[in-house]
This record gives structure tokens, sequence and C-alpha cells, in this order.
């Protein structure tokens, strides 16, 4: 049996209850009995008597540690310009100079001259220019054909220049070739060459003597 004494007239509420916390750990969930004597003498023992109190005790809750976040890995990594694989086959696309899949379909048509249009010209010459949605380089050329035939060589230019053409009525139209195949061809103009004859020319005035 084991008592504790603790002399006063009175006992604190505060000092009871401090001695109750240090006493827990050693009677942890059992009952303790206090009594006071004829003195005023306080004791407390875990053995009931006569005239004790019984006073239950628990022992105190204490809260675990709280726990540690889990550690979080970061997947995320930083990925150098040297990690990165290219693919060999594929290039950037040069925006002036797109390839012909990316383009639309291949068109040429002639500036000049206009359809029905009238040349005077005495030497009978027809200037003729054209346009087309394609850069002419050695794979892309055009011609020109007057009256249904083809005049001259392909060229990468679109500017003809035809000289010593018959008075009358012509047809022109221009094609545009890729390695020599037609791909795209202009509407066909119409035009009208008047040109003097050698009869209509004026004749020289003598030269008075």
């Amino acid at each position: 049996m084991s008592t504790t004494t603790f002399t006063g007239a009175a006992m604190k509420p505060t000092t009871l209850l401090l001695f109750s916390l240090l006493a827990a750990p050693a009677w942890a969930q059992s009952t303790l009995y206090t009594w006071e004597d004829a003195d005023g003498v306080v004791h407390f023992s875990d053995q009931p008597r006569p005239g004790a109190k019984p006073l239950a005790l628990k022992a105190p809750e204490v809260e675990p540690p709280a726990a540690e976040p889990d550690t979080i890995l970061d997947t995320t990594s930083e990925v150098s310009p040297s990690d990165s694989i290219s693919d060999p086959s594929v290039t950037d696309a040069d925006p002036a100079s797109p390839s012909d899949d990316a383009l639309a379909q291949p068109i040429i048509s002639m500036l000049t001259p206009a359809h029905q249009q009238t040349i005077r010209d005495n030497s009978g010459t027809i200037t003729v220019t054209a346009t087309s949605n394609r850069k002419l380089n050695k794979g892309h050329t055009a011609h020109l054909r007057l009256d249904g035939k083809v005049i001259g060589r392909a060229q990468t230019d679109l500017d003809w220049q035809l000289t010593n053409i018959d008075r009358g009525k012509h047809t022109l139209q221009v094609e545009l070739l890729k390695y020599g195949k037609v791909i795209a061809s202009s509407e066909t103009v119409t035009v009208f060459l008047h040109r003097a004859s050698v009869l209509q020319r004026t004749q020289p005035q003598p030269v008075p003597k």
C-alpha cells in the first residue's frame, strides 16, 4: 500500500490537479482514494479505507506526433536542347519558296495584249507578257503559242516579243510547263494586227532642182 500525505489546513484545487497529473503515470487506469484527517492533513492512497473518497484517474491522452507528409517526387524534368531528337528527314519549309504540293492549282494568265485588242504596228511587232503563281526555274518554264503553234523554245521569262508578224487576226496563248509537261494554260487571246502595206506607203516626193 502506498500513501501520500499533504499537510495544510486546506488543499487548493490547483494543487490537487497538479498532483493528479503527476501521479497519473503511476496510477494509470486505477482508482485513487483521498481523505482528510482531524488535523487537516490530506491523504492519498491506492487502497480504500473508511471515509475515503474514490478519485478515478486516467492516464493522460498523448497525441501521436503528426505524420510527416509523404515525400512527393518531382517527376518534372527539364529537357535540354541536346535531349531533343530531331528527325533529319523533316526540314523547315521556306515560306518564300513553298513546295508545289503546298501551292494551289498552277495558274498562268496573259497580261498583254488584251482580248480583241487591235494592234497597229508597221513592223508587225506584238509584245506578250504573262504572269503565273509558280516561280519559273529549271523545272518550271513557259512557252508561247501563235495561232496554235509553239514559237521558239520554252523559257523562264514571261515576256515575248514577236516581230514581222503578218497583218490580220491572230490568236495567242501561253502555257506553263513542268519538266516539259504542260501543267497550266492561259485563255486564248485574239488580236488584230494592222500594218501598212507597201502599196499604201507614201512615196517620197521628188526634190525640185
